[in-house]
């Protein structure tokens, strides 16, 4: 071979290197992009989530009609109480949540979805209703329960005297309907060494040392994950895998404790499509670091109402706490102003179906 043919091929090798290093630079940066923006999505989410339970139970938890019935451990009353309650949230927001009451003695006392389990003493399960009781403080957090869930704990006083818990539970279906949207896969995982509280999972799938905990989850995401090293993944974030690429986040429960993971599941062939949005990625990515360094410096005050919608505030305007119903009239007030009024007469419509109006509008 001559020289200036050996010269040719030193350059081709070298630019052929430079090409593959260059395309595998940009792939993993691409990559981090896309595992920035949909942590961030599940992070919002989650936080959606959370604020929407811990105002679905604060409202109920203050109605008055329900706690002359757990003082009078009227369990029947209860039970349509909530039963009801669950219907309205479903028709007016759309969000599938499960409410029950539970006694100061750590027993099942009434169920809005089903209530064979009344009766069931929660004190092995639910050691986090300790803290509840002691401080009488309410408790929102990721519990591994009998199963792994949200739950936003209330403790209901009335007159002074602590009469029970008021909890409303949302398991996982919301985020995998989400995420669905998204083209992205969802599994939701629990430490094993909670397997003795969460009884109901004791027949799920298991991952290592962890336990699926979300009912949609799909089999074969579950089978490419076990072919990973979960701490792996831990700590890096993101790993592809057999054509798809498993992403991280940790379930911290209220005291900060790490108790399982969220693993969202993109398909590399979805992901090719993500790559036709590069620019939207950028401002999306630019958005998702300004939350989250927002989120981690700042604590903002919940307010159990900003998150409703003005058909949602009217619906509960008459079962919250006197100090709640008037911020709620104010906020109306405020809000309403904008309306036309062919919006309002449809917006009491529908807020009042089960009554007939007489007269003229005004």
């Amino acid at each position: 071979m001559k020289l200036y043919q050996k010269y040719l091929a030193f350059i081709l090798v070298v630019l052929v290197a430079l090409t593959g290093y260059f395309y595998i630079k940009n792939e993993q940066e691409f990559e981090e992009k896309i595992h920035a923006v949909l942590i961030n999505l599940l992070s919002e989410k989650v936080a959606s989530e959370r604020a929407k339970a811990f105002n679905f139970a604060l409202a109920l938890s203050q109605n008055e009609t329900l706690q002359k019935a757990i003082k009078n451990n009227d369990a029947k009353k209860s039970y349509i109480i909530l039963k009801n309650y669950m219907n309205t949230i479903e028709t007016f927001s759309g969000s599938q949540v499960r409410i029950q009451i539970v006694s100061k003695e750590y027993v099942i006392f009434a169920r809005s979805w089903d209530n064979s389990d009344a009766g069931v003493n929660l004190t092995t399960n639910r050691p986090d209703l300790r803290k509840v009781r002691e401080t009488l403080t309410p408790h929102l957090s990721y519990v591994a329960a009998r199963r792994l869930v949200l739950i936003a704990s209330i403790p209901v006083v009335k007159e002074g005297e602590f009469i029970g818990f008021l909890e409303v539970i949302q398991k996982f279906t919301e985020l995998e309907k989400y995420f669905a949207d998204y083209g992205t896969g969802l599994l939701v995982l629990l430490d094993s060494k909670y397997e003795k509280q969460a009884v109901l999972l004791s027949k799920n799938p298991r991952v290592a040392n962890m336990i699926v905990a979300n009912e949609g989850a799909n089999i074969n995401h579950i089978k490419i994950l076990r072919k990973i090293n979960l701490q792996e993944l831990r700590d890096y974030g993101f790993i592809k895998k057999d054509k798809y690429i498993f992403f991280y986040k940790s379930i911290l429960n209220a005291d900060d404790e790490n108790i399982g993971s969220f693993i969202l599941i993109l398909s590399q062939e979805r992901l090719k499509l993500f790559s036709a949005f590069d620019t939207e990625l950028n401002t999306f990515f630019t958005y998702a670091r300004k939350d989250i360094y927002n989120s981690t410096t700042s604590k903002k005050k919940l307010n159990p109402y900003n998150n409703l919608t003005n058909k949602e505030l009217l619906t509960l305007k008459n079962c919250a706490f006197n100090e709640d119903r008037i911020y709620i009239e104010q906020k109306l007030s405020n809000e309403l102003l904008s309306y036309s009024k062919d919006e309002l007469i449809s917006l009491i419509l529908e807020t009042n179906t089960n009554n007939i109006s007489r007269g003229k509008i005004k």
